[in-house]
């Protein structure tokens, strides 16, 4: 072997060019910017400080003081899940007003504060959020602007790539909520809610942002079908006593007001079924979480699952791709890199409920690979696939049919010659 260096023996060398699986990461970690309430144990929760634990850890969740970080702990244990949670609760004081309570929950991007010190998740927490909320805030918009927690978490989704928000919008009615969605029409990261929830609280029903009951459900629907490629709607909400109003909603009627704030961007929490209740006195009723888009006004890019397969998997690549980094590009190289793309998209088509369509596409162009690329060691792939996307609108056509007149005839004729009456009347 002339490239070797001169030996005389018997040696191994490694290969280093072998198909590397790409293998989804777990996103399901609810993250996000919370108020401390009293009681915090700061020695567990440093202020503007991204802190990891899970909702079974006892001595976390009895550090967590009484805001809305314990009373996000609350709603995801009710919905009978255990989550890995990334919290952030920056120095927020009980004399605070609402516009202060949001500044210090947004933060500043500089000082790496509040909302931006989730980007600093990693280093110090050693995991990443991906389904981030601002409960009992998110829903404001100071000064008729933009809500600036959800402003700043849109602009880290982008930075993190797999996070994704879910946020309440106010909940008056729906008007107001449409308004809120409206703010972020061109961002594929919000999932907005237009209701609170009723929750109980020592055995009285008090409403709630819906967000932490919402994120809860879709780390319920990530683990049971085993990653984040489906969507979470259509599901009932297992924590709640239900919404904090009603929205009226028909599974066929396009001008309900869920399918109106659908179209807006914005999600509810409907009554499916009909005829459930003879009481003389309601409550709103309903537990079904009616959430299919986000607040994007593309309709390539609205289906909640769409996006979080694609943020998924763009997030996969170059986690796991990076191995060969610093290796000797060559045709075996590039065969390789190659290979595990389309086994790994081949894959994600192959799952019972598909997380991609079949024919993914992957490209080696020789135009996007020229001589002053390739010798300076770059190398461009080009893949091309298809989200699978959630049924939503489901259209069945009737009609007449007369030929079923003869199968009737056929039965009737049948039936007759039992009793040796078939036959034609002279």
């Amino acid at each position: 072997m002339p490239t070797a260096t001169p030996h005389v023996g018997v040696r191994t060398f490694l290969n280093r060019a072998d198909v590397q699986p790409l293998i989804i990461a777990d996103l399901s970690t609810i993250g996000g910017t919370f108020t401390p309430g009293t009681g915090i144990d700061r020695a567990l929760f440093p202020v503007d400080t991204p802190v990891h634990f899970t909702t079974a850890d006892a001595a976390m969740v009895a550090g967590a003081g009484s805001g809305t970080l314990r009373q996000t702990i609350d709603a995801i244990i009710a919905e009978g899940v255990t989550a890995s949670v990334v919290a952030v609760v920056p120095d927020i004081l009980a004399g605070d007003t609402a516009d202060q309570a949001i500044a210090k929950m947004a933060g500043s991007a500089s000082a790496r504060t509040g909302a931006w010190a989730l980007l600093d998740a990693q280093a110090e927490a050693g995991t990443v959020p991906d389904i981030l909320i601002a409960p009992g805030y998110a829903h404001l918009r100071p000064a008729s602007a933009a809500n600036p927690i959800v402003t700043a978490y849109d602009a880290i989704c982008e930075r993190l790539i797999t996070p994704i928000v879910v946020a309440d919008t106010p909940s008056a009615d729906k008007t107001v909520a449409a308004e809120w969605a409206a703010d972020f029409s061109e961002s594929l990261n919000i999932v907005a809610i237009g209701q609170g929830v009723r929750v109980s609280v020592d055995g009285s029903p008090v409403v709630r942002p819906a967000a932490p009951s919402v994120a809860a459900l879709m780390v319920a629907t990530d683990k049971s079908l085993g990653g984040p490629y489906y969507n979470p709607g259509n599901q009932g909400l297992k924590g709640i006593l239900g919404p904090s109003r009603a929205v009226d909603f028909s599974i066929s009627d396009p001008d309900s007001e869920a399918n109106w704030l659908l179209q807006r961007g914005v999600n509810s929490i409907v009554q499916l079924e009909r005829n459930r209740t003879s009481r003389s006195v309601n409550s709103p009723q309903g537990k079904t979480f009616w959430g299919f888009f986000n607040t994007n006004s593309d309709p390539l890019w609205r289906l909640i699952n769409v996006v979080r397969t694609r943020k998924a998997v763009r997030e996969v690549i170059p986690r796991t791709l990076v191995k060969y980094i610093g290796q000797n590009l060559g045709p075996h190289l590039a065969v390789v890199l190659r290979q595990a793309l389309v086994g790994f998209l081949n894959d994600l088509a192959a799952l019972p409920e598909p997380a991609i369509l079949p024919g993914a596409e992957v490209m080696w162009d020789r135009n996007l690979n020229d001589n002053a690329t390739l010798r300076v060691g770059g190398f461009v792939i080009n893949a091309a696939w298809e989200e699978s996307p959630a049924l939503v609108d489901l259209q069945v056509y009737t009609g007449r049919r007369e030929a079923s007149f003869n199968i009737l005839a056929s039965e009737i004729q049948a039936a007759m010659s039992q009793f040796n009456v078939a036959g034609q009347l002279g």
